[in-house]
């Protein structure tokens, strides 16, 4: 019995020392997957981003175009039409 408790005794910092290496091992292992995704998910989320910021300027322009209640096309015509008639 003495003999088991010297050894843990005299070893006991040692084993502190493996089991916290073996514990950051395994979490380094099981994570490494989502460690090394992670710039893609960066680049995913950034192009949505530009999407998403693309599609509301888009969506802004029609609207400030729609308020004018005509179109550049419509504008030219009539002004043209105008000239010939003078």
């Amino acid at each position: 019995m003495n003999r088991i408790k010297d050894f843990f005794y005299n070893k006991n910092d040692l084993i502190i020392v493996l089991l916290i290496l073996l514990l950051a091992a395994a979490i380094i292992y099981f994570k490494i997957g989502d460690i090394m995704s992670y710039p893609d998910t960066l680049k995913e989320s950034a192009a949505q981003t530009t999407t998403e910021q693309t599609t509301e300027v888009t969506e802004a322009t029609e609207a400030t175009d729609d308020t004018d209640g005509t179109s550049s096309d419509e504008d030219s015509s009539e002004s043209s039409s105008e000239d010939s008639e003078q």
